[in-house]
């Protein structure tokens, strides 16, 4: 059933009984604080670490980047592998891919590595679906509004360059929302969502998929172990995407719950 009003809408897989926001944070710019949805300790904490280590985050990928190049890849990124996702340039340097931490990310930006490597057990590793990157979107490029395979993340939006002209932003559900550099925006992108760079200038964030606050140890270790069993059975690829449901009984419902 989908109604007028905007409401996670997971493609793949929800989690009951977590709460639930768009945007999880606000900036304040009289007082030049990021104030965080429910005052929550872990997604405070998470936003705090990496707000206090931006200045070295980008300079370290300014120094390192230009000579690298994009590991995007339309055929191996799961679900952001749909070519119509996004028109123009969108470019990736990703510490994070498919839940699994990529060697070449670590070598070329050692200090940004140590840095998310902070965030355990936090960062949303050992599944299909944990993504960290940088993520460059090239001048008068944009992502189509889409929402995400599940809902037990967040996913962190960290500024590093954000354009000072023309009309660059992101929607979660019915608001738009402008990046602040340096400023982390935290969104559910359980959410429909979609991106948009109508400028000059490139716009680049660090991308940081976390696990949902409200999701605990024991129910993370049995979500991972879950996707492990279902990739093994062949019910579902490495990279997230459903087989051929005559493999077996595995995940047989386009959208279910856990």
């Amino acid at each position: 059933l989908y109604t007028s009003l905007h409401r996670p809408s997971p493609s793949l897989m929800m989690m009951p009984g977590l709460r639930s926001l768009p945007v999880w944070t606000s900036y304040d710019a009289k007082s030049n604080t990021n104030r965080i949805a429910y005052q929550d300790p872990t997604v405070t904490k998470i936003v705090q670490h990496l707000q206090s280590q931006v200045m070295e985050i980008r300079d370290e990928y300014l120094s390192a980047s230009s000579s690298l190049d994009s590991d995007y890849d339309e055929s191996s990124r799961g679900e952001h592998s749909d070519s119509s996702l996004h028109t123009g340039t969108w470019d990736w340097h990703s510490y994070l891919l498919q839940g699994r931490t990529q060697p070449d990310f670590c070598l070329h930006f050692p200090n940004t590595t140590r840095i998310l490597g902070e965030l355990q057990p936090d960062i949303f590793m050992g599944t299909p679906f944990g993504f960290c990157f940088f993520s460059k979107l090239a001048p008068e490029s944009t992502i189509q509004a889409h929402t995400s395979p599940i809902n037990f993340r967040l996913r962190v939006h960290l500024p590093l360059v954000v354009p000072s002209d023309g009309d660059v932003g992101i929607r979660v559900g019915p608001t738009k929302h402008k990046w602040i550099t340096d400023q982390a925006l935290v969104l559910d992108d359980s959410y429909e969502h979609e991106v948009w760079n109508h400028s000059k200038e490139e716009r680049i964030l660090l991308l940081v998929d976390i696990w949902h606050p409200d999701v605990r140890m024991q129910e993370r270790e049995e979500i991972i172990n879950m996707f492990q069993h279902a990739q093994e059975q062949g019910w579902l690829g490495k990279d997230g995407q459903q087989q051929n449901k005559e493999k077996g009984d595995g995940l047989k419902s386009e959208h279910f719950l856990i």
